[in-house]
């Protein structure tokens, strides 16, 4: 299934599957540190716009005509339709962007930070997080059930997919994986640089927003960079 027809038919049960009050405890504490009330931001991937709704002057971005609908009617904020790989905006027209919960999964990374780095203004910051590759709930989770050979060819080929069951039927999009490492590298070569890291879902409870920065943020369901664009990118 592509992306778009996922997040349209995932849309109208999106806000009920992804509840879990502690699940984005550590995004708030960043925009809260790191967005000030001037700032102009880019929310890629908003979704049903559950970040869009507590940032001050913003757009909101989504793959999904139905989650973009949700999104605007939820917070009154302008939300475009668009691809983060071709962001529909002018060069150097926002002080902060933001993508958070995987968005960033679905495509290919490189060429969303690129285009990041073109429309944010000299100095700009990019706060986003990706899924794990060494997420230590779901790799126990499956090797519990047993199964192994799912955990090993994730691991290998940094891929997945993402099941949910929506109205009786099964849906399934195509999802990747990373680490630090690799994210890193791809933000230098595309003119970041990174601030600091972070680890957001790590034990799923308010503990996280104390262990965020920590070594446990290794483990975490997705890892998270604070980037700063470098001047004459």
């Amino acid at each position: 299934m592509g992306i778009k027809e996922y997040y349209d038919k995932l849309a109208k049960s999106y806000d009920k599957l992804y509840k879990n009050k502690y699940m984005r405890i550590v995004e708030r504490e960043i925009i809260q540190k790191e967005i000030k009330d001037g700032d102009f931001v880019l929310d890629i991937g908003c979704g049903t716009g559950e970040q869009l709704k507590i940032l001050n002057n913003a757009v909101g971005l989504d793959i999904s005509l139905e989650m973009a609908k949700i999104a605007k009617n939820k917070t009154n904020k302008p939300v475009v339709v668009a691809n983060a790989e071709f962001l529909p905006f002018k060069n150097k027209s926002f002080d902060k962007a933001i993508s958070f919960f995987g968005a960033l999964n679905h495509c290919n990374l490189k060429r969303a930070l690129r285009e990041v780095n073109r429309v944010l203004k000299d100095d700009g910051i990019f706060i986003f997080t990706v899924a794990n590759i060494y997420d230590i709930k779901w790799i126990i989770k499956n090797i519990l059930k047993g199964n192994f050979k799912k955990v090993k060819n994730a691991m290998k080929k940094r891929k997945g997919t993402i099941t949910k069951v929506i109205d009786g039927e099964k849906i399934k999009v195509k999802t990747r994986f990373y680490d630090f490492k690799e994210v890193e590298d791809a933000l230098k070569k595309e003119g970041f640089e990174v601030v600091y890291t972070f680890g957001t879902n790590i034990t799923n409870s308010p503990l996280d927003k104390f262990i965020y920065k920590s070594f446990l943020k290794n483990f975490a369901s997705y890892i998270g960079f604070v980037a700063k664009k470098v001047k004459n990118r």
